[in-house]
């Protein structure tokens, strides 16, 4: 009975030694979970985690940073490509399009924009910059290249459409055309040298905000929004 009674003793007590060991080693992986090292993750602002496309640099925006003869002679080896293309475009409205209206400002845009082109190649001359008019878009050299480019794109835009169709991306494309021609000239008041160039992006400016103004209006008009 005796021996019974102490081998249920030491039964028990086993039992109670393993209780303690597992209640020890649970609180030492808690601990040890506690105290382990975290791995710091980047600081990451949200703001700066992707960049934004609409707050991207415009090619436009160029001209801020540019002053004297750097602006002039970029600004104008661009907006010599920029004419051309308006000049191209104008010239193909008047042969399809369905408005006279269009073909009206078509006509006005060929021959305004044909004298500004003439004025600003005479200025590369007397100016000593390089000439990059006189063999088609491929011969736009620096800058000019790009804008030619850009010209050539929105072109191929009205490619094989007629009427209607060609009326309403006619407007979008030269919208979109002008609008550039008025960013690109936003900063020659105070960054170009010379007071022709100054003359030039004024009367960019309000000539083609004026018709970014009637076109948007034709597209109320005639129900091409």
């Amino acid at each position: 009975m005796k021996i019974h009674t102490r081998n249920k003793v030491i039964s028990i007590g086993i039992i109670i030694l393993a209780v303690i060991a597992a209640g020890v080693w649970a609180y030492a992986a808690f601990v040890a979970k506690r105290t382990e090292p975290v791995t710091q993750q980047p600081n990451v602002d949200s703001s700066q985690a992707a960049p934004d496309s609409q707050e991207s640099v415009k090619p436009e925006g160029k001209y801020a940073e540019l002053t004297g003869d750097a602006f002039d002679e970029i600004y104008i080896a661009d907006m010599l490509a920029h004419h051309e293309g308006a000049v191209n475009m104008a010239e193909q409205a008047q042969a399809v399009t369905a408005h006279e209206e269009i073909r009206t400002m078509a006509a006005e845009i060929t021959y305004a924009q044909s004298v500004e082109m003439f004025n600003m190649t005479e200025w590369q001359k007397a100016w000593g910059y390089d000439p990059t008019m006189g063999e088609g878009h491929n011969s736009h050299g620096g800058d000019g290249t790009t804008m030619a480019g850009d010209m050539v794109e929105m072109q191929n835009e009205l490619k094989d459409l007629t009427g209607e169709a060609y009326d309403k991306e006619f407007l979008k494309q030269m919208i979109l055309h002008h609008q550039q021609a008025v960013e690109m000239s936003e900063n020659a008041a105070t960054n170009a040298k010379h007071q022709e160039v100054k003359d030039l992006a004024e009367a960019v400016i309000r000539d083609q905000t004026s018709e970014i103004a009637q076109m948007k209006q034709w597209q109320k008009d005639w129900g091409y929004q």
